[in-house]
């Protein structure tokens, strides 16, 4: 069963380049770039991984983290931070979800593409599978 990515970026650019890559990698990519529109995505099928940018329209990307981390059945996601916000408490203030990593852009989307790899393959060796 392929790994499902979801990127929640409002840059389309990014957005599509990411979801190039990560199609070409093999996994299972959702788009979304308002907010609102993903936490309604997530509830109705939740993905093993988000890639989240902070500033989004509709809600940001802490409003997200805020209803995930108290949601139960989904405050075990992994979400790889992507944002322009570089300053260490944005950082320190993402430690408090379940960060898997954090990405200032601009990044290289190499980086990322490894980065992803080991998260998923530490996450599939702890589901035992």
């Amino acid at each position: 069963m392929a790994v499902t990515i979801m990127i929640i970026e409002d840059d389309e650019e990014l957005n599509e380049v990411m979801q190039y890559n990560l199609t070409q990698a093999g996994y299972r990519v959702v788009q979304e770039w308002d907010g609102l529109k993903a936490k309604e995505a997530i509830r109705e099928s939740p993905p093993d991984l988000l890639l989240l940018d902070i500033m989004l329209p509709g809600i940001d990307g802490w409003e997200i983290c805020k209803w995930l981390s108290e949601t139960p059945d989904l405050q075990k996601i992994p979400i790889l931070f992507f944002t322009a916000k570089g300053a260490r408490e944005d950082y320190d203030r993402a430690r408090q979800y379940n960060m898997a990593g954090y990405f200032t852009k601009p990044y290289g989307t190499a980086d990322v593409l490894r980065h992803i790899e080991k998260v998923v393959a530490s996450r599939i060796a702890s589901d035992g599978g």
